[in-house]
């Protein structure tokens, strides 16, 4: 697919390192895209796997499918920024090795950007399946719209107020022009970088959501955000680094950092207290007074399921991450869509099979 001048419309970049047994699912799902890709650029960070054979492979079925290998390992942010730098396409979609995209994922982001053309990306929702437990889910956990709807720059600002995770990265398709302009992505934020540039842009330009799914998002305790969230020194180094870069942008209200704060030591919260076992040193830094340390400690004494709600439950009361009515209507709104799903569908492929699943447990 291409513009109409000619040009290269769409690039999807992927980054991996070694996910050379999941990889080719998810370049398949990429290339099933209608409106497909025109180039699908996979920067390799130096993996020690079979990945590179597996790319080599896939690239005599898929033509547009472009290979950068990166010397040496370095992370995970660096090879975004490289496949940004490599990507020539008007708009730019990033995309993870062990993820995968659902079909009309890139026919309702780019209809939304061609009918908005001030907005800065698309975005829409994700599936979530946890690698390990299978449980599954869906994010965000509350949405900011109900249909597809441009929010303004002050519309984006009056819902990060009440809820502040509901820019999904995984699934945003974003104009690269915008992205090269704000310097990319900062290596600083560690696994925070990608959802800090996406705020940013939004709160810049204002950007485009959209109430259905389009990503399969399959995480694991190895990923790269657990992995990050599950040390609490580096977690909160990346907060305060996060909180320093809000505080003195003048694109983020002034109110903003607060908000972010709580929204980020609640998702570190409910990681540790996700985990089999609990992490327990997460856990006890989130825990600063004599009674949230009390109720955390007893949480951990408890474990298993009870001590994980206890947990989430004071987690919740003490950040309010997020609206409760929000919270119950997108629940009742995704009931509703799953049910209509169940009723329509009269046969589908593997990957929208999972995406039409009854929804449970929905990721707070």
């Amino acid at each position: 697919m291409t513009s109409d001048s000619g040009s290269v419309l769409l690039t999807a970049v992927i980054p991996n390192f070694n996910h050379g047994a999941v990889l080719g699912e998810a370049i398949q799902a990429l290339a099933e895209q209608v409106p497909g890709a025109d180039e699908i650029v996979v920067v390799d960070d130096a993996s020690t796997d079979n990945s590179i054979e597996v790319l080599e492979r896939l690239s005599l079925k898929y033509p547009n499918l472009r290979i950068v290998q990166l010397p040496r390992n370095m992370g995970a942010i660096s090879a975004l920024n490289r496949g940004l730098r490599e990507a020539r396409g008007k708009y730019v979609y990033f995309g993870a090795a062990d993820d995968l995209t659902l079909p009309g994922l890139f026919e309702a982001t780019l209809a939304e950007l061609e009918r908005h053309p001030m907005a800065a990306f698309a975005s829409c929702e994700v599936a979530v399946v946890d690698a390990e437990t299978g449980n599954r889910g869906a994010r965000p956990p509350v949405r900011p719209s109900y249909a597809p709807a441009y929010l303004a720059p002050s519309d984006v600002a009056r819902v990060l107020k009440r809820i502040d995770n509901w820019i999904l990265t995984g699934t945003a398709v974003v104009r690269r022009d915008l992205l090269v302009e704000v310097g990319g992505f900062d290596a600083a934020m560690g696994s925070f970088a990608d959802s800090f540039v996406f705020r940013r842009l939004s709160l810049k330009y204002g950007c485009c959501f959209i109430p259905q799914l389009g990503l399969i998002w399959r995480i694991n305790a190895t990923g790269v955000s657990r992995t990050h969230v599950a040390d609490p020194v580096a977690s909160m180094q990346t907060l305060d680094t996060a909180i320093e870069s809000i505080k003195t942008d003048p694109v983020f209200p002034v109110w903003y950092a607060a908000v972010f704060e709580r929204r980020w030591r609640f998702a570190i919260g409910r990681i540790a207290a996700d985990a089999r076992p609990m992490n327990r040193a997460v856990l006890l830094y989130l825990s600063p007074g004599p009674v949230s340390r009390a109720v955390l400690t007893g949480a951990l004494k408890l474990g298993g399921a009870v001590g994980r709600v206890t947990a989430l439950g004071w987690l919740s009361l003490r950040e309010r991450p997020t609206s409760i009515l929000g919270l119950i209507r997108t629940r009742l709104a995704r009931s509703r869509w799953v049910r209509a799903s169940a009723r329509s569908r009269t046969g589908s492929n593997a990957h929208a099979v999972v995406g039409t699943r009854p929804i449970s447990n929905p990721d707070t």
